[in-house]
C-alpha cells in the first residue's frame, strides 16, 4: 500500500510559531522530509528543520528538526512549485521501497558570489560618503523616499 502524507508540507522559508517547553517564537524552515510514526500504517507526517527567526543558520544559533504536530501558527508561507510536489513523491517512494543510489554531492570550493573586502577606518566610524556603511546607499535611497511621501 502507497504512502499517504497527511498534511500539506510547508515550502523552504516559511515562518513558523512554536510554543513548546522547549523552544518558543518564531523560526524559519531550513529543510523538510517525512516521518513514518508508525511502520505498519502508511500515514507520514511532515517533518523539518528549522532556525530561529530572524536568525536562521547561524554558528550561535541552535537548529532543531520538528513534526508538523507541533506548529502553532503558520506567519508566513514559504515559496513552492512543482518541483516541490516531485521532490515529496520520490520522498514518499523512497520511504516506502528504500533509498535509491545517490552520489555524494559536491561541496563548494568558493562563494557564488564575489564579496569584496572593506577596509576597516582608524576611528571605527562611518566615512561621510558611506564607505564604511555597506548599507549606506539603501539608507539614503530610503530616506529620500521618506521626505517624498511626507506633506
Amino acid at each position: 500500500m502507497p504512502l499517504e502524507l497527511r498534511g500539506a508540507v510547508l515550502g523552504l522559508g516559511s515562518i513558523v510559531r512554536l510554543e513548546t517547553p522547549a523552544a518558543s517564537g518564531l523560526f524559519v524552515i531550513l529543510a523538510r522530509g517525512a516521518f513514518r510514526p508508525d511502520q505498519e500504517r502508511s500515514e507520514v507526517v511532515p517533518r523539518y528543520l528549522v532556525a530561529p527567526h530572524p536568525y536562521g543558520e547561524a554558528p550561535d544559533q541552535e537548529t532543531f528538526p520538528i513534526l508538523a504536530g507541533v506548529i502553532d501558527e503558520v506567519v508566513f508561507e514559504g515559496y513552492t512549485d512543482a518541483a516541490d510536489a516531485c521532490f515529496l513523491q520520490d520522498l514518499l517512494v523512497q520511504m516506502e521501497k528504500g533509498r535509491r543510489p545517490t552520489t555524494v554531492a559536491k561541496q563548494f570550493a568558493e562563494a557564488l558570489t564575489e564579496i569584496p573586502e572593506t577596509s576597516d577606518d582608524a576611528d571605527g566610524s562611518d566615512a561621510a560618503d558611506g564607505s564604511g556603511d555597506p548599507f549606506f546607499e539603501l539608507r539614503r535611497l530610503a530616506s529620500k523616499e521618506d521626505r517624498r511621501k511626507k506633506p
